[in-house]
């Protein structure tokens, strides 16, 4: 069985999907641009590894978005939140649990983090 057999078809029908379904609309651009497609070839080559991006990804996104008093957070301050994160044996585990239970994390990592005085101190 051919998964395209006329290619014009297959044409016919990839525009249609491209135009009316948004996903399939979103992953062709999101896949076609270089920056994205090297980051995925680069760090997502195996189920772990893109398991692993995505938690960063949803790190990055979750304390880019609620900033320091409702502005944006400089990159800089993200990249080091997420490192130190990562890196605590305290931490990390916290932060992968309320990702998977889709938890709202910076609400979640907050009251964590204060009970435990753990942004003071990280004893890795």
């Amino acid at each position: 069985m051919e998964i395209v057999s006329k290619e014009n078809e297959a044409i016919i029908k990839g525009e249609e999907l491209l135009k009316n379904n948004q996903f399939m609309k979103d992953l062709s651009e999101i896949m076609e641009d270089p920056k994205f497609n090297a980051f995925f070839n680069k760090w997502m080559k195996t189920n772990t590894e893109t398991k692993i991006s995505v938690i960063y990804m949803k790190l990055y996104n979750e304390f880019e978005k609620k900033g320091i008093n409702g502005e944006k957070l400089d990159k800089r301050i993200n990249a080091f939140i997420i490192w130190k994160i990562m890196t605590d044996r305290n931490m990390r585990p916290f932060a992968i649990n309320k990702i998977e239970e889709g938890k709202n994390l910076f609400k979640e990592f907050t009251k964590f983090a204060n009970n435990n005085k753990l942004l003071e101190d990280s004893k890795n």
